[in-house]
């Protein structure tokens, strides 16, 4: 039985939403802690899709269309989580745009079946 002063955590979005979220963050810009909260689920989810993809790309022929953008979308992520949010807000806002510009090239190397959408975040 939960003890009345636990709380259970809200649900985490799913990884398309938390993308579109974090690409809109630097049309108008959301706060801190929204920055925080954003890197911290991109971060979180970017390092399976990025297990899947390195997958993928080994069962493909070297070197093909579909390697090389499997490729670049890995070094293109590799790039993104060597940044941090910055000291202002503004660098916050570019850096988590940067992360979900960088997840949803990965999710794009990805086959995924009709009606399943993109990886949920977990």
């Amino acid at each position: 039985m939960p003890h009345h002063t636990e709380q259970t955590a809200p649900p985490q979005p799913r990884l398309d939403e938390l993308i579109d979220q974090a690409t809109a963050a630097a049309g108008i810009l959301p706060t801190i802690d929204d920055c925080r909260r954003l890197e911290a689920q991109l971060r979180a989810a970017i390092t399976p899709l990025a297990d899947a993809v390195r997958r993928r790309q080994d069962r493909l022929p070297e070197d093909s269309p579909a390697w090389q953008a499997c490729e670049a979308a890995l070094l293109g992520a590799q790039a993104a989580l060597s940044g941090n949010l910055g000291l202002g807000l503004r660098s916050a806002a570019l850096h988590v745009a940067t992360l979900g510009e960088q997840a949803r090239t990965l999710a794009a190397c990805l086959p995924t079946t009709p009606g399943q959408g993109i990886l949920p975040v977990r």
